[in-house]
């Protein structure tokens, strides 16, 4: 056994020598580092991915959407998977900075002081296991105050109102959950620093018990709190300052290659394929340098605590051994990597038809959810438009956004608790502009009505605020769509899966999309037509899935015309869209691109993702 950094010196030497390490060791570093991401994507995510599947299967269906996320959560298959999920994500911190940790202590060449801390890897999970509920024990007092808050300040408004147009209601709402969130980082931060020394404390001391392991370091933290919280703030803000100005150099040059390569397809390709490799190459040796220098760190304040260092060394065969298997990993991945961005670049479609769908019949250029709304749409060329139907008081079915009119309509009425003839007396026009002074609020049978007379179909969102409200308004629903004979021009869509799924019941014919802003899981399983997903949902990885099992995918709310390219590139067959003039003429200009272009584009938008 032999131990690198002496046992006494000041304690500005012990963090010097540990630093000057980090040069002295820097290709195993590297080399370790590109190994352990391959090992991170591979084997890692995919297990976090299944946890988290066990519990949504546990708990019934595979995906989950904005009304049921705060319920899975706080069920015992949402808690249980959320525990593994951080769990999981411990160990791969952890295994991280054993396997560095490793590689600064050791002696010799190769990484085999990195891959021999995996043999600690029993002990490690159950040390994150133990880390990961006693956060979230520690955590059940603030998201109870939360909850709480949420209930008091929030739960009497409407929450979109709150969050377009947000009122001191809105605001004393995010003080109080904002207050909540620093009083539990604060309190978890001090936590994380006393655990600071446990994966130490497994690696050179041989503690194979978590419990030990957290007192172990629980011990020689104690009284060194303050100190070690500015060596952990000061090192995350200047590593997060360079990830900025890498992040920002990278974006310069890779605009300034793109710029100057021209339109000529295989000179793009090339300089594309080029810029990939080398943002790669910056990103893995940015990642290695911060893991190494917050490693070293970390060693160095656990030696000044009185901790020992120490490593075998070990003989090159053995060691050469294992180098050669990680750089051999490292070079299959670059490899596939290659393949993957000539899959991207060869299928690019050059023609697709995409639809305009008007957000709340088009909410930029008339009231929204509004007949006059629905004739603008139409004159500009939408080819369905989204609208949201609720019951009032006397049963009748209306198109209105949110439970009341007070932000289209400066009127405190509800919606669930009006008559018709209560909300038509409110006038929805005039708030947006004069030339509408008048308009009403709607029948679901007025807007089937006129669109019959217009080029323009209509997705019809069921509003309610629970799963059994949705039920119910499906069958009223789907009842109008039959008496206006418009099954064949109208859609349903809604974010809960039992109101759609009695849609389907009723009427097996009409589409059904399911809406989403927030999943969890994979909607692509659900038994629906469509899927209307926020707009950063909607990747080329999801739409493809999706393509694969007869969904189409839907990206919602698209207002920047910019947006619109890169969308279209990644799979997406309907933009919808408050801007129906804009992402129109968008759409009109991409199709008549000549495919050089249409192809150089779609390369520009997938680097500028990467």
């Amino acid at each position: 056994m032999s131990d690198p950094i002496a046992a006494d010196g000041p304690d500005d030497d012990v963090t010097r020598r540990m630093l000057a390490r980090i040069g002295r060791r820097w290709g195993p570093l590297m080399t370790f580092s590109a190994a352990f991401t391959l090992l991170e994507a591979a084997v890692l995510a995919p297990a976090a991915a299944g946890v988290l599947r066990l519990a949504l299967g546990s708990w019934g269906r595979c995906s989950v959407g904005n009304f049921e996320i705060a319920a899975f959560f706080l069920s015992p298959p949402g808690i249980a998977g959320l525990a593994l999920l951080a769990a999981l994500q411990l160990t791969t911190l952890h295994l991280r900075l054993a396997g560095v940790m490793g590689v600064l202590a050791g002696e010799g060449p190769g990484v085999w002081h990195a891959f021999d801390a995996v043999k600690r890897l029993p002990t490690l999970l159950k040390l994150d296991v133990l880390q990961a509920v006693r956060y979230l024990i520690r955590a059940a007092p603030y998201l109870a105050l939360g909850g709480f808050a949420y209930a008091k300040l929030w739960g009497p408004h409407d929450l979109n109102r709150l969050v377009v147009e947000r009122p001191p209601e809105f605001w004393r709402g995010v003080a109080a959950v904002g207050t909540l969130a620093v009083l539990y980082a604060i309190d978890a931060g001090r936590m994380y620093l006393r655990w600071l020394f446990a994966v130490p404390a497994v690696l050179f001391e041989g503690v194979g018990n978590p419990f030990a392991a957290l007192r172990s370091s629980e011990g020689r933290t104690r009284g060194r709190l303050l100190r070690l919280a500015a060596v952990v703030a000061g090192s995350g803000a200047a590593f997060l300052g360079a990830w900025f100005a890498l992040t920002w150099g990278l974006a310069t040059i890779n605009g300034y290659v793109l710029d100057h390569v021209g339109h000529r397809p295989r000179v793009a390709v090339a300089a594309t394929a080029f810029l990939l490799a080398f943002d790669a190459f910056a990103l893995a040796a940015f990642g290695a340098a911060t893991s190494a220098a917050f490693a070293a760190l970390v060693l160095g304040a656990y030696r000044r605590a009185g901790g020992t260092i120490r490593e075998d060394a070990v003989s090159e065969p053995k060691a050469r051994g294992w180098t050669t298997a990680a750089v051999l990993i490292s070079g299959g991945s670059m490899a596939l990597a290659a393949l993957a961005v000539r899959g991207l670049i060869s299928d690019a479609p050059i023609a697709q038809h995409v639809e305009v769908t008007a957000h709340r019949a088009g909410a930029l250029e008339g009231p929204e959810n509004t007949l006059a709304a629905l004739r603008i749409a139409a004159e500009h060329g939408a080819d369905w438009a989204e609208i949201d139907v609720q019951l009032t008081a006397d049963g009748r079915l209306v198109i209105v956004h949110d439970d009341d009119l007070l932000r289209v309509g400066r009127s405190p009425l509800k919606v669930a608790t009006s008559t018709l003839e209560q909300l038509r007396a409110v006038d929805l026009g005039t708030p947006f502009g004069p030339k509408f002074a008048g308009e009403k609020i709607a029948t679901l049978e007025e807007f089937l009505d006129l669109a019959g007379a217009l080029p323009i179909r209509l997705n019809i969102e069921l509003k309610a605020k629970d799963d059994a409200g949705a039920v119910a308004l499906a069958g009223r629903t789907v009842a109008a769509i039959r008496a206006a004979g418009a099954t064949g021009r109208a859609r349903v869509c809604g974010q809960s899966f039992q109101g759609l799924a009695e849609v389907r019941r009723l009427a097996p014919g009409l589409e059904i999309g399911f809406i989403s802003g927030a999943v969890i899981g994979d909607p692509t399983r659900l038994d629906v037509d469509f899927l209307m997903m926020e707009s950063r949902l909607a990747t080329r990885a999801f739409a493809d899935r999706a393509r694969s099992r007869g969904k189409a995918v839907h990206a919602w709310t698209v207002n920047d015309v910019e947006r619109v390219g890169p969308l279209v590139d990644d799979g997406v067959v309907d933009v919808i869209t408050d801007d129906v003039p804009g992402v129109r003429a968008r759409l009109d200009e991409i199709a008549r691109l000549d495919p050089v272009d249409r192809l150089l584009l779609r390369i520009r938008h997938g680097l500028a993702r990467d």
